[in-house]
This record gives C-alpha cells, structure tokens and sequence, in this order.
C-alpha cells in the first residue's frame, strides 16, 4: 500500500491525507506557530513530504537545501541548523497540543531520528466492538423479502453474514500491518539501541567534553602542514600558523606552474584523524543523547580562531607539526610530543618519569621500532572547559587512540584510576605504544599513565 495514499499512523485507524493535511493547516495558522518563520517553514515541508509519500526529500540534506537555502552539497556535520531547528519543532509541537491544540481530532509529531511527520487519532472512538475503528466497512447487502428467506435455511444465512464479518476483519488487518510495523519501529529509541549495540569509550570521558551549553570543537590535523614542514625544512609557530605567514615562504614546495594551488595552502587531513572524528560525532547517537549534536562542531586547524579556544571543550587530533593549537596546552602535559624533521626522528620527552619509565621515547620509521600515541586530558586554560589532546609519531599513530576507545580492557584501567570516589574524572595523560601495519596500527599497548589531581 502507498503511503502516499495511506498516511503512517499510530492507530488501528487508517488517517486519510485530507484529514492529515487539515491538520498541518490548523497547526500553522495557530498561535503557536504564526511568529516562528523558521518552524512553520520546516513544518509545513515536512508535513506535505510526509503526507504526499516523498520520503526521499526528508534527509538531513534535502531538508537543509529546500527549507533554510544551502548549497547543495554542504556539510550537515558542521552547519547543525536542520537537526537544532527539528529539536526546536517537537518541542514547540508538544507545547502546541498541550495548550491550543488539545482539543484537536488529530496529533501531529516528528518522532525523533526522523525527519518524517506521523499523524494519530487524538481520542479514540469507542465502538461496540472496542476503543479502535479499524475503517468504515462497506455496506451489507439489503435483507431480502420474507418469500426469499424462506427459500434459504436461516442457520446458512447467519453464517454467511458472520464469514463475511470475519473476513472482512482479517482483510483489514492484513491492510493495516504493514503500517503498524513501520509505525513500530519508526517510534523505537534507536539512539539507545546503537548505544548498546555499538559502545565507544568510557562515557565518564565523554560527559566531560561533551556537555549542554557548551560548544566542543573536535580539531583534526592539517597534513598539508606536515608535508610543508618537510620539505622545506621550517618550523611553523602558531602565531605564523594563525596569520598564515609562512605560506608566503615557499621554496622547494613551490607548483609547478604559476597557477596551481601552493601545497601549503591545500586542506589535506589524514585518515586516521577522519575514522576518529567519525567515531566521535557519533557520541551522542551511542549515550543516548541525541540532542548534544547541537553542541558539537568540527573544524579544520587552519580555519581555527584563537577565540575558538575560549571556554569550550576541545579534542584537537595530531601534533605540533600537524595540528600547531596543541602548542597551547603542552605546557602542562608530562610527555611531550616532538618532530626532528631534520633527521626524521619522533621523540617523546617524559619530563617527570616515574618508576620503570624511560626518560625519551624515540622513533625512526624502522620497521622494529614502536610508534607511540599520546592521549592527554587537561584543562582548557584559554578559560572552562577541558581539552582531549591526540599526538602521536606520525599522521597514522592517530589510530592507536581509535584502538585505545574501541578496546575496554585498555581505557577501563586509565578511567578506573583517573576517577576519585566522588565520581570526577581528573585529568591524565596515558603513552600507547603498538605495531604499523600497512598504515594502520596494532598490537596497542599502555607504556605509561599519568594521573593529575
């Protein structure tokens, strides 16, 4: 059956389109909505997609191109307005039938995970045969006169009326279910199964950089940086970094031809940083919060602001030489990350090391050598709010962190110590150590944990 014909209800009784499409009508010439432009716009779309079938124009994307005007193409991930403008929708919704609406003989919702509208009965009909209509059942035919009843025995009689009754039920039953069944699921939590179906990370560490009312910028790495750093053989400050002075210093790195793009000014970001920033927008989806995607923003680390970095949450991926923000927060860290791109040697500096620890970690790109991963939490100290630090030696170590969150028995340890009694997460810094293989990472290990009051 087209849903376009048979609008989803929540009910044992099939809404017509009319019925659902005079109810879009009197929610937005109602009080409630007459000031929003916004919510009737994002309202009205919905509820004429829904109504008419075309389910396909409900993406995130579509929505965002055909309701609030942006180009095709642009990124959800970080223009937020569709899913924050849905949130505001329900709610206004919600107060709407509360209120005015109450009386209504429809309810229109957007369950959430969706951006599909569903319609129900608001009070159901009570019949002789139950609170539920299933349909109008057509017409019986008329009683025949007194000389034909007699022609046919009466107990046939009642029993044809009672086969028909019976299978006109189980035919509008049989109609009925497929609805019901998407109704179903379409209503179930689906953030909370992803949850447990899918868990990533301790969530004590989660709530601590993701938290309601304030922004959490997730920062991945600039490989272009790397590269330039490399081959022409120059540090670059974060103050040359932010003012983007040295991509005027371009000498072995310089395009071929005059008017190809300088590799200095290109936007390259490593696949390791892209499989972790993928696993962490989806935080949220994974703890049940849906409604902490308003509050996430991802950025690239050369179209980073040092206003970004006041009172927010921040997890900036990669170090110095890929992402040179972390230079903010390396002061207070033990281990520190550090490029000899002279000699191509990684080392990691341990500033306070304890019992069974080395002094330096070092690494050559020799294949026996360990690559090392530093995850670090600290203190925002451009002001509140706590800052996730991921460096590593080389663009791919990023994926020990992936395994680090991915693994309980490695991170269960870290959190389980880093917390006091009273249920605070106290900043740490753990070193993993672990295997490349074909540009991945395996093999990860813990070196060294070290907790900060």
């Amino acid at each position: 059956m087209s849903l376009s014909s048979h609008v989803v209800t929540e009910s044992f009784e099939p809404i017509s389109p009319g019925s659902c499409r005079a109810e879009l009508d009197r929610v937005l010439s109602s009080r409630s909505f007459s000031k929003s432009v916004r919510l009737r716009a994002l309202l009205e779309y919905i509820g004429a997609c829904s109504i008419e079938g075309r389910f396909d124009e409900l993406s995130e994307q579509q929505v965002g191109i055909r309701v609030f005007q942006r180009p095709p193409g642009y990124n959800s991930t970080e223009d937020t307005i569709v899913r924050v403008s849905a949130r505001h929708l329900r709610e206004r919704l919600e107060l709407y039938y509360r209120e005015e609406g109450q009386s209504n003989p429809l309810k229109m919702a957007v369950p959430k995970g969706s951006y599909v509208a569903t319609f129900r009965i608001a009070e159901p009909r009570e019949t002789s045969s139950g609170p539920f209509v299933l349909a109008s059942a057509p017409e019986l035919p008329a009683k025949a006169d007194s000389s034909a009843a007699q022609i046919e025995p009466p107990s046939r009689t009642r029993w044809s009326r009672k086969g028909s009754l019976a299978i006109l039920g189980c035919a509008l039953v049989a109609a009925a279910l497929p609805l019901l069944v998407y109704s179903y699921f379409r209503s179930q939590p689906q953030p909370q199964a992803q949850q447990a179906a899918q868990p990533f990370g301790p969530a004590i560490l989660w709530r601590t950089l993701f938290t309601p009312g304030r922004e959490t910028l997730i920062v991945p790495g600039d490989a272009s940086l790397d590269v330039y750093t490399a081959w022409e053989q120059r540090s670059v400050s974060l103050a040359n970094y932010t003012n983007q002075d040295y991509q005027n210093q371009v000498t072995v790195s310089r395009p071929p031809r005059h008017n190809d793009v300088p590799l200095s000014v290109r936007s390259v970001t490593p696949m390791a940083d892209l499989r972790l920033v993928s696993d962490l927008v989806r935080v949220p989806e994974w703890m049940g919060q849906p409604a902490w995607d308003g509050w996430i923003k991802i950025c690239y680390a050369r179209d980073m602001v040092v206003a970004n970095t006041h009172n927010n949450n921040l997890i900036l991926i990669g170090s110095s030489t890929f992402n040179p923000w972390v230079t903010l927060y390396q002061k207070a860290l033990d281990f520190y990350v550090h490029w000899d791109y002279v000699h191509d040697v990684y080392y990691i500096t341990n500033r306070a090391p304890r019992p069974g620890e080395q002094k330096q970690y070092v690494y050559t790109r020799r294949p026996s050598d360990k690559a090392y991963t530093l995850v670090a939490l600290t203190d925002n100290s451009q002001g509140e709010g706590r800052v996730l630090l991921i460096e590593g030696t080389s663009m791919g170590t990023t994926y020990g962190a992936v395994n680090f969150f991915t693994n309980e028995e490695l991170w269960q340890s870290v959190i389980r110590a880093a917390t006091d009694k009273n249920g605070k997460l106290h900043n740490f810094e753990v070193l993993l150590s672990g295997d490349f293989v074909r540009g991945g990472l395996s093999n990860t290990q813990i070196v060294a944990l070290h907790l900060h009051e």
